[in-house]
Protein backbone atom coordinates (compact mmCIF):
# COMPACT_ATOMS: atom_id res chain seq x y z
CA UNK A 1 0.00 0.00 0.00
CA UNK A 2 3.00 2.52 0.77
CA UNK A 3 4.27 1.82 -2.07
CA UNK A 4 1.74 2.55 -4.49
CA UNK A 5 0.65 5.82 -2.06
CA UNK A 6 4.45 7.04 -2.76
CA UNK A 7 3.88 5.86 -6.96
CA UNK A 8 0.71 7.98 -7.01
CA UNK A 9 2.71 11.19 -5.26
CA UNK A 10 5.15 10.90 -7.81
CA UNK A 11 2.77 10.94 -10.70
CA UNK A 12 0.84 14.07 -9.36
CA UNK A 13 4.06 15.97 -9.02
CA UNK A 14 4.14 15.87 -12.87
CA UNK A 15 7.12 15.79 -14.81
CA UNK A 16 7.94 20.14 -14.08
CA UNK A 17 11.49 20.64 -14.80
CA UNK A 18 13.35 24.01 -14.78
CA UNK A 19 13.06 25.73 -18.47
CA UNK A 20 16.63 25.96 -20.50
CA UNK A 21 16.94 27.74 -23.86
CA UNK A 22 16.70 24.25 -25.68
CA UNK A 23 13.11 24.01 -24.49
CA UNK A 24 12.22 26.78 -27.42
CA UNK A 25 12.18 27.29 -31.05
CA UNK A 26 14.17 30.15 -31.53
CA UNK A 27 16.78 32.47 -30.04
CA UNK A 28 17.74 36.37 -30.26
CA UNK A 29 21.36 37.15 -28.53
CA UNK A 30 21.63 40.42 -26.82
CA UNK A 31 24.45 42.68 -26.88
CA UNK A 32 24.12 44.57 -23.18
CA UNK A 33 26.99 46.06 -22.14
CA UNK A 34 27.47 48.19 -18.85
CA UNK A 35 26.82 48.76 -15.33
CA UNK A 36 23.55 49.04 -15.52
CA UNK A 37 21.17 46.46 -13.41
CA UNK A 38 18.68 46.69 -15.72
CA UNK A 39 18.26 46.92 -19.38
CA UNK A 40 15.60 47.12 -22.22
CA UNK A 41 15.35 45.95 -25.58
CA UNK A 42 13.09 46.47 -28.39
CA UNK A 43 11.51 43.40 -29.35
CA UNK A 44 12.83 42.64 -33.41
CA UNK A 45 10.24 41.34 -36.23
CA UNK A 46 11.65 37.91 -35.97
CA UNK A 47 9.99 37.54 -32.47
CA UNK A 48 6.49 38.12 -33.92
CA UNK A 49 7.52 35.62 -36.90
CA UNK A 50 8.37 32.70 -34.17
CA UNK A 51 6.21 33.05 -31.26
CA UNK A 52 3.40 30.37 -30.51
CA UNK A 53 1.51 33.21 -28.69
CA UNK A 54 0.00 36.44 -29.62
CA UNK A 55 0.41 37.68 -25.99
CA UNK A 56 4.17 37.06 -25.93
CA UNK A 57 3.84 34.35 -23.07
CA UNK A 58 6.20 31.79 -24.40
CA UNK A 59 9.47 34.34 -23.84
CA UNK A 60 12.42 34.14 -21.71
CA UNK A 61 15.39 36.11 -20.86
CA UNK A 62 18.12 33.79 -20.34
CA UNK A 63 21.86 34.09 -19.46
CA UNK A 64 25.27 32.87 -20.59
CA UNK A 65 24.74 30.10 -17.95
CA UNK A 66 21.02 29.60 -19.57
CA UNK A 67 19.79 30.32 -16.20
CA UNK A 68 16.41 32.33 -16.74
CA UNK A 69 16.44 35.67 -15.69
CA UNK A 70 13.11 37.96 -14.49
CA UNK A 71 11.59 39.94 -17.75
CA UNK A 72 8.92 42.39 -18.09
CA UNK A 73 7.10 44.54 -20.39
CA UNK A 74 7.06 48.32 -20.28
CA UNK A 75 3.54 50.22 -21.16
CA UNK A 76 2.79 50.69 -24.99
CA UNK A 77 4.61 54.22 -25.62
CA UNK A 78 1.45 57.14 -25.94
CA UNK A 79 1.32 59.84 -28.23
CA UNK A 80 2.51 63.11 -27.04
CA UNK A 81 2.02 66.48 -27.21
CA UNK A 82 4.89 68.86 -28.83
CA UNK A 83 5.11 72.57 -28.69
CA UNK A 84 6.48 73.75 -31.77
CA UNK A 85 8.54 76.89 -32.14
CA UNK A 86 7.51 80.45 -33.07
CA UNK A 87 7.58 81.10 -36.99
CA UNK A 88 7.89 84.68 -37.79
CA UNK A 89 5.19 86.09 -40.33
CA UNK A 90 5.27 89.24 -42.93
CA UNK A 91 2.52 91.73 -41.71
CA UNK A 92 1.22 95.47 -43.93
CA UNK A 93 -0.26 97.57 -42.53
CA UNK A 94 -3.87 98.57 -43.60
CA UNK A 95 -4.68 102.70 -43.49
CA UNK A 96 -7.48 104.42 -44.38
CA UNK A 97 -9.53 107.50 -43.23
CA UNK A 98 -10.11 107.53 -40.01
CA UNK A 99 -13.25 105.51 -38.72
CA UNK A 100 -13.73 103.61 -41.60
CA UNK A 101 -12.65 100.64 -40.24
CA UNK A 102 -10.68 97.37 -42.12
CA UNK A 103 -14.22 96.10 -43.80
CA UNK A 104 -14.17 98.83 -46.00
CA UNK A 105 -11.26 97.98 -47.64
CA UNK A 106 -10.55 96.23 -50.91
CA UNK A 107 -6.97 94.24 -50.07
CA UNK A 108 -5.19 92.49 -52.94
CA UNK A 109 -1.87 90.61 -53.35
CA UNK A 110 0.51 90.41 -55.87
CA UNK A 111 3.32 88.29 -55.65
CA UNK A 112 6.09 89.31 -57.79
CA UNK A 113 9.27 87.93 -58.04
CA UNK A 114 8.98 86.35 -54.58
CA UNK A 115 7.36 89.08 -53.07
CA UNK A 116 4.24 90.32 -51.68
CA UNK A 117 2.92 93.52 -52.80
CA UNK A 118 -0.59 94.64 -51.26
CA UNK A 119 -3.29 96.93 -53.08
CA UNK A 120 -5.17 98.55 -50.87
CA UNK A 121 -8.81 100.35 -52.15
CA UNK A 122 -11.26 102.17 -50.36
CA UNK A 123 -12.71 105.49 -49.79
CA UNK A 124 -11.15 108.52 -51.22
CA UNK A 125 -7.57 108.16 -52.15
CA UNK A 126 -6.03 110.47 -49.07
CA UNK A 127 -2.18 111.07 -48.58
CA UNK A 128 -0.19 108.45 -47.25
CA UNK A 129 0.82 110.82 -44.29
CA UNK A 130 -3.14 111.52 -43.70
CA UNK A 131 -4.23 108.04 -43.65
CA UNK A 132 -5.17 106.33 -40.26
CA UNK A 133 -3.55 103.11 -39.22
CA UNK A 134 -6.47 100.76 -39.28
CA UNK A 135 -4.93 97.21 -39.24
CA UNK A 136 -2.70 94.70 -40.44
CA UNK A 137 -3.04 91.99 -42.76
CA UNK A 138 -0.95 88.49 -42.13
CA UNK A 139 0.07 86.57 -45.03
CA UNK A 140 0.66 83.13 -43.70
CA UNK A 141 -0.14 81.30 -47.15
CA UNK A 142 3.64 80.10 -46.96
CA UNK A 143 2.89 77.71 -44.00
CA UNK A 144 1.29 74.17 -44.17
CA UNK A 145 0.39 73.70 -40.23
CA UNK A 146 -2.71 75.70 -38.53
CA UNK A 147 -1.54 78.53 -36.46
CA UNK A 148 -3.24 78.39 -32.44
CA UNK A 149 -1.36 82.01 -31.59
CA UNK A 150 -0.32 85.33 -33.12
CA UNK A 151 2.47 86.95 -30.92
CA UNK A 152 2.70 90.48 -31.33
CA UNK A 153 6.22 92.22 -31.26
CA UNK A 154 6.07 95.96 -30.24
CA UNK A 155 8.33 99.15 -30.74
CA UNK A 156 11.23 99.09 -28.40
CA UNK A 157 10.21 102.63 -25.67
CA UNK A 158 6.64 101.57 -26.55
CA UNK A 159 6.10 100.98 -22.71
CA UNK A 160 2.05 102.57 -21.90
CA UNK A 161 0.31 100.13 -23.92
CA UNK A 162 -3.13 99.08 -23.90
CA UNK A 163 -5.43 98.10 -26.39
CA UNK A 164 -8.19 95.76 -27.98
CA UNK A 165 -7.49 93.35 -30.85
CA UNK A 166 -9.82 92.03 -33.33
CA UNK A 167 -8.48 88.83 -35.21
CA UNK A 168 -10.03 87.47 -38.16
CA UNK A 169 -9.22 84.81 -40.94
CA UNK A 170 -9.45 84.30 -44.84
CA UNK A 171 -8.30 82.60 -47.77
CA UNK A 172 -9.61 85.01 -50.14
CA UNK A 173 -9.03 88.28 -48.92
CA UNK A 174 -13.10 88.78 -49.30
CA UNK A 175 -14.82 86.48 -46.88
CA UNK A 176 -13.28 86.57 -43.63
CA UNK A 177 -14.85 84.63 -40.33
CA UNK A 178 -13.93 86.47 -37.08
CA UNK A 179 -11.49 84.04 -34.65
CA UNK A 180 -11.15 86.18 -31.77
CA UNK A 181 -13.07 89.51 -31.38
CA UNK A 182 -11.87 91.45 -28.07
CA UNK A 183 -8.46 90.16 -26.87
CA UNK A 184 -6.69 92.31 -24.34
CA UNK A 185 -3.28 93.79 -25.80
CA UNK A 186 -1.15 95.76 -23.09
CA UNK A 187 2.33 96.66 -22.27
CA UNK A 188 3.16 98.23 -18.55
CA UNK A 189 6.10 99.44 -17.21
CA UNK A 190 6.48 101.00 -13.83
CA UNK A 191 9.77 100.70 -10.83
CA UNK A 192 11.67 98.76 -13.24
CA UNK A 193 9.13 95.95 -13.88
CA UNK A 194 7.23 95.44 -16.54
CA UNK A 195 3.70 93.99 -17.63
CA UNK A 196 2.82 92.48 -20.66
CA UNK A 197 0.68 90.81 -22.78
CA UNK A 198 1.26 90.24 -26.15
CA UNK A 199 0.09 86.94 -27.01
CA UNK A 200 -3.37 86.35 -29.08
CA UNK A 201 -4.67 82.86 -29.06
CA UNK A 202 -7.34 81.40 -30.46
CA UNK A 203 -8.39 77.80 -32.07
CA UNK A 204 -6.26 76.26 -33.94
CA UNK A 205 -6.95 77.23 -37.39
CA UNK A 206 -4.86 77.29 -41.22
CA UNK A 207 -5.83 80.17 -42.96
CA UNK A 208 -3.91 82.02 -46.26
CA UNK A 209 -4.80 85.58 -44.09
CA UNK A 210 -4.67 86.63 -41.26
CA UNK A 211 -6.57 90.65 -40.15
CA UNK A 212 -5.89 92.16 -37.45
CA UNK A 213 -7.71 95.27 -36.19
CA UNK A 214 -8.91 97.18 -33.00
CA UNK A 215 -12.57 97.79 -32.45
CA UNK A 216 -12.48 101.84 -31.61
CA UNK A 217 -12.48 103.41 -29.49
CA UNK A 218 -9.49 101.33 -28.42
CA UNK A 219 -6.19 102.99 -29.51
CA UNK A 220 -3.84 101.53 -32.44
CA UNK A 221 -1.46 99.08 -31.80
CA UNK A 222 2.03 99.52 -33.47
CA UNK A 223 3.79 96.49 -34.27
CA UNK A 224 7.71 95.87 -34.71
CA UNK A 225 6.99 92.27 -35.53
CA UNK A 226 4.50 89.28 -35.45
CA UNK A 227 5.14 85.88 -34.99
CA UNK A 228 2.86 83.15 -35.75
CA UNK A 229 2.65 79.99 -32.79
CA UNK A 230 1.55 76.39 -34.84
CA UNK A 231 -0.50 74.20 -32.98
CA UNK A 232 0.84 71.26 -30.83
CA UNK A 233 2.19 68.64 -32.53
CA UNK A 234 1.17 65.09 -31.61
CA UNK A 235 4.07 62.79 -32.05
CA UNK A 236 3.77 59.43 -32.26
CA UNK A 237 6.39 56.45 -31.63
CA UNK A 238 8.31 55.15 -34.64
CA UNK A 239 6.64 52.29 -36.14
CA UNK A 240 8.01 49.30 -38.35
CA UNK A 241 6.32 48.36 -41.02
CA UNK A 242 6.09 44.89 -43.59
CA UNK A 243 4.38 45.08 -46.68
CA UNK A 244 2.84 42.00 -47.93
CA UNK A 245 1.60 41.21 -51.84
CA UNK A 246 -1.92 40.08 -52.01
CA UNK A 247 -3.45 37.05 -53.83
CA UNK A 248 -6.89 37.07 -55.51
CA UNK A 249 -8.97 34.80 -53.54
CA UNK A 250 -10.69 32.17 -56.15
CA UNK A 251 -14.43 32.35 -57.48
CA UNK A 252 -14.61 35.52 -55.43
CA UNK A 253 -14.17 38.82 -56.69
CA UNK A 254 -12.64 41.53 -55.38
CA UNK A 255 -11.31 39.83 -52.09
CA UNK A 256 -7.33 39.40 -51.92
CA UNK A 257 -5.96 37.84 -48.99
CA UNK A 258 -2.79 38.39 -47.14
CA UNK A 259 0.06 36.21 -44.58
CA UNK A 260 1.66 38.44 -42.90
CA UNK A 261 3.95 35.62 -41.18
CA UNK A 262 3.44 36.39 -38.22
CA UNK A 263 1.53 37.65 -35.04
CA UNK A 264 2.55 41.17 -35.34
CA UNK A 265 0.67 43.75 -33.06
CA UNK A 266 -0.59 45.77 -36.05
CA UNK A 267 -2.72 49.55 -35.28
CA UNK A 268 -1.67 50.89 -38.92
CA UNK A 269 -2.72 49.75 -42.54
CA UNK A 270 -1.67 51.13 -45.34
CA UNK A 271 -2.80 49.53 -49.23
CA UNK A 272 -0.80 50.01 -52.14
CA UNK A 273 -3.07 50.05 -55.26
CA UNK A 274 -2.04 48.58 -58.40
CA UNK A 275 -3.12 51.55 -60.68
CA UNK A 276 -3.08 55.07 -60.48
CA UNK A 277 -6.44 56.93 -60.88
CA UNK A 278 -8.23 54.52 -58.64
CA UNK A 279 -10.74 55.19 -55.78
CA UNK A 280 -12.63 52.16 -54.14
CA UNK A 281 -14.82 51.11 -50.91
CA UNK A 282 -13.20 48.63 -48.85
CA UNK A 283 -13.70 46.25 -46.16
CA UNK A 284 -11.08 44.95 -43.99
CA UNK A 285 -11.13 41.62 -41.90
CA UNK A 286 -8.47 39.28 -39.88
CA UNK A 287 -8.59 36.02 -38.17
CA UNK A 288 -5.62 34.53 -36.22
CA UNK A 289 -5.46 31.44 -37.48
CA UNK A 290 -7.00 29.88 -40.99
CA UNK A 291 -9.81 27.98 -39.59
CA UNK A 292 -11.08 30.96 -37.59
CA UNK A 293 -14.05 33.01 -38.89
CA UNK A 294 -12.87 36.39 -40.10
CA UNK A 295 -13.40 39.57 -38.32
CA UNK A 296 -13.86 42.95 -39.26
CA UNK A 297 -11.04 45.25 -38.78
CA UNK A 298 -12.22 48.66 -40.66
CA UNK A 299 -14.47 50.05 -43.22
CA UNK A 300 -12.45 52.56 -45.45
CA UNK A 301 -12.15 53.93 -49.17
CA UNK A 302 -8.95 54.03 -50.45
CA UNK A 303 -7.50 56.08 -53.28
CA UNK A 304 -4.56 56.63 -55.63
CA UNK A 305 -5.05 59.98 -57.65
CA UNK A 306 -3.02 62.43 -60.15
CA UNK A 307 0.35 61.77 -61.78
CA UNK A 308 3.22 59.56 -61.13
CA UNK A 309 5.18 62.54 -59.27
CA UNK A 310 2.33 64.46 -57.80
CA UNK A 311 -0.10 61.24 -56.65
CA UNK A 312 -2.63 61.96 -53.65
CA UNK A 313 -3.50 58.51 -51.70
CA UNK A 314 -5.25 58.42 -48.89
CA UNK A 315 -4.20 58.86 -45.42
CA UNK A 316 -3.36 55.27 -42.87
CA UNK A 317 -5.76 53.26 -41.97
CA UNK A 318 -6.41 53.66 -38.06
CA UNK A 319 -7.30 50.59 -36.34
CA UNK A 320 -7.29 49.23 -32.51
CA UNK A 321 -4.55 46.87 -32.01
CA UNK A 322 -4.75 43.39 -33.84
CA UNK A 323 -2.33 40.69 -33.90
CA UNK A 324 -3.52 38.79 -36.28
CA UNK A 325 -1.84 36.78 -38.96
CA UNK A 326 -3.95 36.65 -41.47
CA UNK A 327 -5.84 39.54 -43.33
CA UNK A 328 -8.66 39.79 -45.95
CA UNK A 329 -9.38 42.82 -48.42
CA UNK A 330 -13.14 42.81 -49.91
CA UNK A 331 -13.13 45.54 -52.63
CA UNK A 332 -16.84 46.95 -53.57
CA UNK A 333 -17.10 46.35 -57.26
CA UNK A 334 -18.55 49.16 -58.51
CA UNK A 335 -16.51 51.28 -60.77
CA UNK A 336 -14.98 48.12 -61.52
CA UNK A 337 -12.61 47.74 -57.92
CA UNK A 338 -8.72 48.19 -58.09
CA UNK A 339 -8.92 47.33 -61.69
CA UNK A 340 -6.19 44.76 -62.67
CA UNK A 341 -3.65 43.88 -60.50
CA UNK A 342 -3.26 42.96 -57.15
CA UNK A 343 -2.81 45.76 -53.94
CA UNK A 344 0.08 45.46 -51.25
CA UNK A 345 -0.54 45.34 -47.92
CA UNK A 346 1.69 47.39 -45.56
CA UNK A 347 1.30 46.46 -41.60
CA UNK A 348 2.82 49.31 -39.05
CA UNK A 349 2.82 48.36 -35.38
CA UNK A 350 5.02 50.11 -32.37
CA UNK A 351 7.56 47.09 -31.37
CA UNK A 352 6.90 46.30 -27.46
CA UNK A 353 9.97 46.69 -25.14
CA UNK A 354 11.24 44.36 -22.97
CA UNK A 355 12.72 44.88 -19.54
CA UNK A 356 15.32 41.97 -17.87
CA UNK A 357 17.42 42.15 -14.85
CA UNK A 358 21.29 41.82 -16.01
CA UNK A 359 21.96 38.89 -13.37
CA UNK A 360 25.04 35.98 -14.16
CA UNK A 361 26.85 36.38 -16.87
CA UNK A 362 26.69 37.64 -20.38
CA UNK A 363 25.94 37.31 -23.07
CA UNK A 364 22.33 37.74 -22.54
CA UNK A 365 19.64 36.00 -25.10
CA UNK A 366 15.50 36.17 -26.24
CA UNK A 367 14.06 32.20 -26.47
CA UNK A 368 11.15 32.41 -27.80
CA UNK A 369 8.31 29.56 -29.50
CA UNK A 370 6.87 27.18 -27.33
CA UNK A 371 3.85 25.28 -27.27
CA UNK A 372 4.41 24.36 -23.03
CA UNK A 373 5.29 27.76 -22.31
CA UNK A 374 3.38 29.83 -19.81
CA UNK A 375 3.29 33.39 -19.03
CA UNK A 376 6.05 34.11 -16.87
CA UNK A 377 6.64 38.37 -17.63
CA UNK A 378 6.37 40.24 -13.89
CA UNK A 379 4.44 43.53 -14.02
CA UNK A 380 6.57 46.24 -14.91
CA UNK A 381 6.17 47.38 -10.95
CA UNK A 382 6.97 44.94 -9.41
CA UNK A 383 10.05 44.09 -11.46
CA UNK A 384 10.75 48.23 -11.45
CA UNK A 385 9.66 49.49 -7.73
CA UNK A 386 8.96 52.70 -8.01
CA UNK A 387 8.38 52.75 -11.52
CA UNK A 388 6.70 55.99 -13.60
CA UNK A 389 5.60 55.97 -17.37
CA UNK A 390 7.22 59.34 -17.54
CA UNK A 391 11.19 57.80 -16.53
CA UNK A 392 11.51 56.52 -20.00
CA UNK A 393 15.54 55.80 -18.95
CA UNK A 394 15.40 55.54 -15.14
CA UNK A 395 13.38 53.08 -12.48
CA UNK A 396 13.14 55.39 -9.84
CA UNK A 397 17.10 55.71 -8.86
CA UNK A 398 18.57 53.22 -11.48
CA UNK A 399 19.57 53.77 -14.31
CA UNK A 400 17.92 51.44 -17.64
CA UNK A 401 20.54 50.62 -19.55
CA UNK A 402 20.26 49.67 -23.80
CA UNK A 403 20.33 46.38 -25.69
CA UNK A 404 20.32 45.88 -29.23
CA UNK A 405 19.39 42.47 -30.67
CA UNK A 406 21.25 40.35 -32.95
CA UNK A 407 20.67 37.71 -36.04
CA UNK A 408 18.10 35.00 -34.44
CA UNK A 409 19.39 31.54 -34.85
CA UNK A 410 17.88 28.45 -34.20
CA UNK A 411 17.50 26.35 -30.64
CA UNK A 412 14.82 23.59 -30.87
CA UNK A 413 13.16 24.72 -33.81
CA UNK A 414 9.63 23.86 -35.13
CA UNK A 415 9.44 20.79 -32.71
CA UNK A 416 9.05 23.49 -30.05
CA UNK A 417 6.06 24.97 -31.41
CA UNK A 418 4.32 21.90 -31.99
CA UNK A 419 1.57 20.70 -29.78
CA UNK A 420 2.93 18.17 -27.14
CA UNK A 421 1.16 15.44 -25.48
CA UNK A 422 -0.23 17.09 -21.85
CA UNK A 423 1.90 13.98 -19.87
CA UNK A 424 0.84 15.99 -17.01
CA UNK A 425 -2.65 15.92 -17.79
CA UNK A 426 -2.52 12.55 -18.61
CA UNK A 427 -0.52 11.81 -15.58
CA UNK A 428 -3.62 13.30 -13.75
CA UNK A 429 -6.31 11.28 -15.20
CA UNK A 430 -4.33 8.07 -14.91
CA UNK A 431 -3.54 8.63 -10.94
CA UNK A 432 -7.31 9.11 -10.43
CA UNK A 433 -8.46 6.22 -12.48
CA UNK A 434 -5.58 4.30 -10.44
CA UNK A 435 -7.22 5.71 -7.62
CA UNK A 436 -10.71 4.32 -8.23
CA UNK A 437 -9.48 0.87 -9.27
CA UNK A 438 -7.76 0.98 -5.69
CA UNK A 439 -10.73 1.66 -3.87
CA UNK A 440 -12.52 -0.49 -5.84
CA UNK A 441 -10.21 -3.48 -5.04
CA UNK A 442 -10.43 -2.90 -1.51
CA UNK A 443 -14.13 -2.76 -1.19
CA UNK A 444 -14.31 -6.11 -2.94
CA UNK A 445 -11.85 -7.42 -0.80
CA UNK A 446 -13.11 -6.48 2.32
CA UNK A 447 -16.46 -7.31 1.32
CA UNK A 448 -15.21 -10.63 0.73
CA UNK A 449 -13.56 -10.94 3.90
CA UNK A 450 -16.74 -9.85 6.04
CA UNK A 451 -18.72 -12.60 4.02
CA UNK A 452 -15.95 -15.30 5.39
CA UNK A 453 -16.09 -14.27 8.93
CA UNK A 454 -19.82 -14.02 8.83
CA UNK A 455 -21.14 -17.06 12.03
CA UNK A 456 -23.79 -19.76 10.52
CA UNK A 457 -27.64 -19.76 11.71
CA UNK A 458 -28.80 -21.58 14.16
CA UNK A 459 -29.66 -24.93 12.77
CA UNK A 460 -28.26 -24.47 9.38
CA UNK A 461 -25.31 -27.08 10.40
CA UNK A 462 -25.20 -30.71 9.42
CA UNK A 463 -28.01 -33.20 10.97
CA UNK A 464 -29.79 -30.75 11.97
CA UNK A 465 -32.59 -31.40 9.51
CA UNK A 466 -36.27 -31.15 10.70
CA UNK A 467 -36.89 -35.26 9.77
Amino acid sequence: MRSLAAWGLLLLTGLAVAEAPADFAFGVPLAASGPQALFQVELPPAVYEGVVRADLADLRMFNASGEPVPHAFLPRPVPVREKQPLLPLPFFALRGAAGSGVEGLEVRIERQTGRAVVTMHGGEPKPLRDATLLGYLVDAAALQQPLQALVLELPGGADNVVSRLRVDASDDLARWQMLVADAPVLRLAAGGQRLEQLRVEFSPRRAKYFRLSWPPPAPAVELAGLAGQPGEAVVEAPRRWKQVVGSAVSDKAGEYAFDLGGQFPVDRLRLLLPQPNTVAAVEVLSRARGSDPWQRVALSSVYRLGATDQEVVNPDIVTATVPHRYWLLRVDQRGGGLGAGVPVLAAGWVPQRLVFTARGAAPFQLAYGSSSAGPAAYPIATLIPGYRAEDEDRAGALPIGRASSGSPYLLAGESATRVAIDWQRWTLWGSLLLGVALLAWMALRLARQVSRSEPERPGSGPGKDGD
